[in-house]
């Protein structure tokens, strides 16, 4: 957490380089923003524990059905959240903001246009991270983190001098991305090397 609020930082410095309209829009927006995050985070740790006690019995396909199920859970809040987010983006900045002028309106709007879409690459990221992790594998998610904070500091230093806020907009989602690739190739190479030959069978007899 404290690696990726270092990108966070980066990205409030570059906002705050466009001016008290763009902070005001960019605070709304990303206090809805954090709405998803406690979402995911709430399935993440409901994972954890279900991970955890799988992977000490070593039965590698109730993991796999337990992520799985955990995914599409997560999946579809997320994809509830961000349609709400992108049909209510006004009387959320309202709900911070008490007649915001329209260019305030413009900010938040740009940022949740481009976050709230890409709220199911982040309910990926989280479910994969926090199996990873729950595997005894700290490295993976730690280095996940030092991706999104790379992508983050990058967006806000190399495309915000091309795109302007548009570079601060993309930053979280690229982040996301970035990290996202990362932890699913791990879970899905770990799972290939530790999955039992007998659940294989299992699932071919079934298939």
């Amino acid at each position: 957490m404290s690696v990726m609020c270092i990108g966070q930082l980066a990205m409030q410095s570059a906002v705050n380089g466009f001016g008290s309209m763009a902070v005001a829009g960019y605070t709304a927006a990303t206090k809805a923003d954090q709405v998803s995050v406690l979402v995911n985070n709430a399935t993440a740790s409901a994972l954890s524990a279900y991970v955890s006690q799988n992977y000490g019995a070593g039965k590698w396909k109730r993991i796999r059905q337990g992520v799985h199920a955990a995914l599409i859970q997560t999946q579809c809040l997320n994809l509830m959240m961000g349609v709400g987010i992108l049909l209510l983006r006004r009387p959320i900045v309202e709900m911070f903001l008490a007649n915001p002028p329209k260019e305030v309106i413009w900010y938040s709007n740009g940022y949740l246009n481009w976050v709230a879409p890409c709220y199911l690459i982040l309910g990926a990221l989280s479910i994969y991270r926090c199996a990873v992790q729950s595997m005894q594998n700290t490295a993976a998610p730690f280095i996940a983190c030092m991706i999104e904070l790379v992508m983050r500091i990058g967006s806000t230093l190399f495309i915000c001098s091309l795109w302007g806020y548009t570079g601060v907009c993309i930053a979280t989602p690229l982040a996301w991305i970035g990290a996202g690739s990362y932890v699913m190739f791990v879970y899905y190479n770990s799972m290939q090397r530790k999955m039992l030959p007998a659940d294989c069978l299992s699932d071919t007899v079934k298939g």
